[in-house]
């Protein structure tokens, strides 16, 4: 459809035209002319611009077509020229395939055969290196049942590691890789349970020999008492005979020296040593160095460090159906064994327990005894009774002074009890006395000899 003609004398219409006109002159886009169109709903009048200008053109192409039509023939005859050598190409290039296909197709299939063989032994070689694995990784799991079967749980968890560090992510095998994973969990597991059972074992067993341990280490501390008190007997009765024999003062002095070599050291005793009072750890550490294998050392300490304060609190405990008189050796000795024991683990366990719990310990240990000393003199009615408790304690206390724990605390209870033992003392002696007094005849005494005197 064609404007009207009264649209053409429109100045708009021709400044559009115009427009138009010049943006196809300069290759411009005509999107803008086109949506302008639609939009003002005369899509016509851009139709009718479309046509006016090729109209337009039409004598250009025409003039150019005459100028060049000289050159379109010869384009012409050139094409026609060319279209023999084509063909002859087409020809030759249709006989060269020809013969490269004749010549490829047993090479192909030599290619062919090549790459089969090449994947093949591909798989062959993965499948030799999957076997090499399998078979490593059998014997160390050989060898990890058989180190769980002897109990050697270090060695175990040493080839579980391996299994677990070099293979696992080797495996080929989703199957077995499951099986790795599901199992490695379960051994460490296994081997912590285990571990911790000979721990049980051993702090049950520990208690037992601390009471021993203790009675020990106080009796060698006694012993060695007894012996400084022979020693200063003899060194008194060498020196009165010294004013009547030089050699038998020297001879009795010689004499004692002999015995006390005999003994372990100048002090008279073990002085921590575990030598001489000899108890086992290796359990312990056993457990140790399992859970620092496993990465469970913190849990090990502390659960260790627990375990062995509820022991200590357990031993506190006095029993009210047994007299004190009869049960404070088995109370003290459980208490000095407990913390030789544990003297001995701080200098040779390589930090499983610090000193600063071992004395957090002592100090609760300290005073408790202090309080159980208080409660038990207040009690005593009887100077020998008082006596022998006191003499234990200051026993006690040498042994422990001899592994480096503070005893002033203990010894001091005991000077605050003194007077309560010389109001005891004196009781005791009231009581002799009177009775001496009451069974006594006030006969009359007879001396016929001399050496009668002094009987």
């Amino acid at each position: 459809k064609i404007a009207p003609a009264a649209a053409d004398g429109d100045p708009a219409d021709k400044l559009d035209q115009l427009l138009l006109s010049a943006a196809i002159c300069n290759g411009e886009d005509l999107g803008p002319f086109v949506r302008k169109a639609f939009a003002s709903g005369e899509p016509d009048t851009l139709i009718h611009h479309l046509r006016h200008f090729a109209r337009s053109k039409e004598s250009d192409i025409e003039d150019v077509c005459r100028a060049h039509y000289q050159d379109f023939i010869m384009a012409v005859d050139d094409l026609r020229s060319l279209l023999s050598d084509v063909d002859s190409l087409k020809s030759s290039l249709s006989n060269s395939n020809s013969q490269l296909q004749s010549v490829a197709r047993p090479l192909l299939a030599s290619l062919d055969s090549f790459v089969e063989a090449r994947n093949v032994c591909r798989n062959v070689a993965l499948a030799i290196d999957s076997v090499r694995n399998c078979v490593q990784l059998v014997e160390l799991c050989s060898r990890a049942n058989l180190h769980l079967s002897s109990n050697n749980f270090y060695m175990a968890l040493k080839c579980v590691d391996s299994i677990e560090r070099e293979f696992l992510n080797r495996t080929q095998s989703s199957t077995l890789r499951r099986m790795l994973e599901k199992q490695i969990p379960a051994i460490r597991s296994h081997i912590e349970r285990r571990i911790n059972k000979e721990f049980g074992d051993w702090l049950v067993e520990i208690r037992i020999v601390s009471r021993n341990l203790g009675q020990l280490a106080i009796g060698q501390a006694s012993a060695a008492r007894q012996r400084e008190e022979e020693l200063r007997m003899k060194q008194r009765q060498a020196e009165e005979q010294s004013r009547l024999s030089l050699r038998d003062c020297v001879y009795a002095l010689q004499e004692e020296d002999d015995d006390g070599l005999g003994y372990e050291g100048k002090d008279g005793y073990s002085n921590g040593s575990t030598g001489t009072l000899g108890f086992d750890l290796s359990p312990l550490y056993r457990a140790y160095h399992i859970h620092q294998t496993l990465g469970l050392k913190d849990k090990f300490k502390q659960y260790y460090f627990e375990n062995r304060k509820l022991q200590l609190t357990s031993d506190f405990q006095v029993s009210s159906m047994t007299p004190f008189l009869e049960s404070h050796q088995t109370f003290f000795a459980q208490i000095a064994g407990f913390f030789i024991v544990e003297d001995g683990i701080l200098r040779t366990s390589g930090g499983l327990i610090l000193k600063m719990d071992v004395e957090n310990l002592w100090d609760t240990a300290v005073c408790k005894m202090c309080s159980v000393l208080e409660d038990q003199f207040s009690r005593m009615q009887t100077a020998n009774h008082l006596l022998l408790i006191k003499d234990y304690v200051s026993l006690l206390g040498v042994t422990l002074r001899g592994y480096g724990y503070p005893v002033d605390a203990l010894l001091d209870v005991l000077s605050e009890h003194r007077d309560k033992y010389h109001e005891l003392l004196l009781s005791d002696c009231r009581k002799q006395i009177a009775e001496a007094l009451a069974a006594g005849k006030f006969e009359q005494m007879l001396m016929k000899k001399e050496y009668e005197y002094s009987m």
